[in-house]
């Protein structure tokens, strides 16, 4: 591939916010080695705002799936009349040859064997060109100075400048949410034991989650859930010790900034999802269910539900409290 002749780039990412933001350090890649190059991302409906306002992509195009035909055959003229020079297709769509630019990736799927989602992407990447194995300037997530200002506030009203942790209770599934009660008794070890607050993090459906965690609890949380949208959170990440999560994208959030982060894991493989940063630490109590992930059983999730509240304090204070 001739590096010099590209001007346009088109990124195809995915769905849901945590898997987007699996692909960041492959964007990382193109936004360091194509400086000069306008660079446009595909995202679903749900990732939008965790980069529509940065300022180094050109435009966003999101793709929604139950969109009538017209409207998708509208959508991807669109994309034609751009006449991209390079498409990173990481979802191996039919885009490369619906589109056809100069150069693409393959439209058949990488070949994985286990690998890490994150370096699955670079590995896709690697199959167009060869570029320098080092991370780059983490350029995908764009923190406004509104958004930085924002977080602020809320720290000044809510917090203080006291020392705090970031506790993530909710997940996309319910298969893959810890219990309420073993949350409230790692936030209350937190608390006695380490002289810092607890916040809890989420969106507006995850208020009533904390208030019910905060019921149990001896001690008083912080419950910002709803108060901050992605950008926000992940400002507010970069501010505190460690995060306790489930499998979730304020998780891939804190992987990506390299946050201290100690996730919960029920059926999804840690091995392709788990916590890729330095500071990363995951728990799982059962292998035998992963892949279920199946929101409708109608038993408790054993694989969530095993995971004990004192196996979680260990790690706590084997890897995190230090920090």
């Amino acid at each position: 591939m001739k590096k010099e002749i590209i001007k346009k780039i088109l990124v195809v990412s995915l769905t849901n916010i945590g898997d987007v933001v699996l692909t960041f350090p492959t964007i990382d890649i193109l936004i360091r080695d194509f400086p000069e190059a306008e660079i446009s991302v595909v995202v679903g409906p749900r990732a939008e705002s965790v980069i529509c306002a940065n300022p180094r992509f050109k435009k966003i195009y999101v793709y929604n799936k139950k969109d009538s035909i017209l409207k998708q055959g509208a959508w991807v003229l669109e994309l034609i009349k751009q006449r991209f020079d390079l498409l990173i297709d990481l979802r191996n769509t039919a885009l490369p040859v619906l589109i056809s630019p100069k150069y693409h990736t393959s439209i058949f799927k990488t070949r994985s064997d286990g690998m890490h989602m994150k370096d699955k992407h670079l590995k896709c990447l690697s199959s167009v060109y060869e570029f320098e194995p080092v991370e780059a300037p983490k350029k995908s997530l764009f923190i406004s100075d509104e958004d930085k200002s924002c977080v602020v506030d809320l720290r000044y009203d809510e917090i203080g400048d006291d020392d705090y942790v970031v506790v993530a209770p909710s997940s996309a599934s319910d298969s893959k949410r810890w219990s309420n009660e073993g949350f409230a008794k790692v936030a209350d070890h937190v608390v006695n034991n380490c002289n810092m607050k607890v916040v809890f993090v989420g969106d507006h459906k995850d208020r009533e989650a904390a208030r019910e965690i905060a019921k149990i609890m001896e001690h008083d949380l912080v419950n910002l859930c709803g108060r901050t949208n992605l950008v926000q959170l992940a400002e507010l990440l970069l501010h505190c010790r460690f995060a306790v999560v489930n499998d979730s994208a304020p998780m891939h959030l804190a992987s990506y900034m390299d946050i201290p982060v100690l996730a919960l894991f029920g059926p999804t493989q840690v091995e392709k999802y788990g916590p890729w940063g330095k500071n990363g630490y995951s728990l799982r109590n059962n292998r035998s269910c992963e892949k279920c992930n199946n929101s409708k059983l109608k038993t408790e999730h054993n694989c969530m539900m095993g995971i004990s509240s004192e196996d979680v304090i260990k790690c706590l204070q084997e890897n995190l409290i230090k920090y």
